[in-house]
């Protein structure tokens, strides 16, 4: 998959993340996650002195968490990160550096000048540049139809309504919801079904939230469009998470994907992530937006969100099926009283 074009915009220098976080490889893992918390970041640079030792990642935090190792805080961050790990060099070119995440199924590399570590790039990284592209190309064409459409003037109906049609196509390419800016439905579904093909090829687990809040109709009819509006916005980034020291560990990674899927309902892709871990994200999310404060007009008031949780049957690829399962959970916890989260099949 070809990004960009121009080879000055190919390397990695433009577009890396640069001085990236780094810790010494004698540092404690409670300093690391702290630091990892503090800056919202998925990984770290592990050094010795100017040379990089290795990479800690969310994905190493997820086995640290998952272990049973007494005091694990306590012990060195070197135990527990990936050695000797894949990395770019500087002056690389972007789409060999993005065809060796996606050979390896890392999400972070390491950017070395002359061995010294000077940058990372993750795959949201990728992702967002990617976007971005599109949206300039598809601002530029718009643009482009607008003169024509001025151009043409009234006087042909038929041709000024193809135009406007046109314009209206490009708009729905668009990767982000206007309104919350969150991804759209269109880009969730590309990417539920390239998570899936990941899933599948390296046999890791693959969840999917599926969310809708309460009694939303409610807000429309007592306060108006525009205040829904406001909650629908407000929600959006509850569900995203804000910065704060706990938002590595138990918020969403960087790796998840948030999507408005339409009207009142959002959905949330968890790579390598099975139902159990599925849950406890939804329910910080639950929890977290029941006890939110929606500023209305002149009063505050409380909502909440139903939640369904499905979890990827390795032997089916059907990503209509997984949308299925974690809509049918999802209407479970509506009917089971709202304000919970329940799992496919029901439990």
């Amino acid at each position: 998959m070809q990004f960009l074009k121009h080879k000055d915009e190919m390397r990695l220098a433009k577009w890396m993340t640069e001085n990236p976080a780094t810790v010494d490889s004698n540092a404690m893992l409670a300093d690391g996650v702290r630091l990892m918390a503090v800056r919202n970041i998925g990984a770290l640079l592990v050094v010795n002195g100017d040379v990089l030792a290795g990479i800690f990642t969310e994905r190493d935090l997820l086995k640290v968490l998952a272990s049973d190792a007494a005091d694990v805080l306590e012990q060195p961050l070197s135990s527990f990160m990936t050695a000797n790990p894949i990395c770019a060099k500087v002056d690389d070119d972007y789409n060999d550096v993005y065809m060796k995440m996606k050979a390896n199924n890392i999400r972070h590399i390491p950017i070395l000048d002359g061995g010294r570590p000077v940058g990372i790039v993750s795959i949201r990284d990728l992702t967002n540049i990617y976007q971005n592209k599109l949206e300039s190309d598809f601002q530029g064409a718009r643009k482009q139809l607008e003169k024509l459409r001025k151009l043409l003037g009234e006087s042909d109906a038929n041709r000024v309504l193809t135009l406007l049609q046109e314009i209206e196509r490009y708009r729905e390419l668009s990767l982000t919801d206007e309104l919350t800016g969150l991804f759209n439905k269109r880009y969730f579904m590309a990417r539920l079904k390239e998570e899936i093909m990941r899933a599948r090829r390296y046999k890791q687990r693959l969840s999917l939230i599926f969310c809708d809040i309460d009694h939303f109709k409610r807000i429309n009819d007592t306060y108006g469009h525009s205040v829904g509006d406001v909650v629908l916005m407000e929600i959006g980034g509850i569900l995203v998470g804000q910065k704060d020291e706990l938002n590595v560990i138990s918020r969403l990674r960087k790796s998840d994907i948030v999507a408005r899927y339409g009207g009142e309902e959002f959905v949330v892709i968890l790579p390598e992530t099975d139902k159990s871990g599925a849950c406890l994200a939804a329910e910080k999310m639950r929890s977290e937006i029941e006890e939110h404060l929606f500023q209305i007009k002149d009063c505050e008031i409380k909502l909440t969100m139903s939640f369904g949780v499905a979890e990827l049957c390795l032997e089916s690829d059907d990503f209509k099926e997984l949308i299925s399962h974690a809509d049918e959970a999802m209407y479970l916890a509506k009917s089971s009283g709202r304000n919970c989260v329940k799992v496919y099949p029901g439990r």
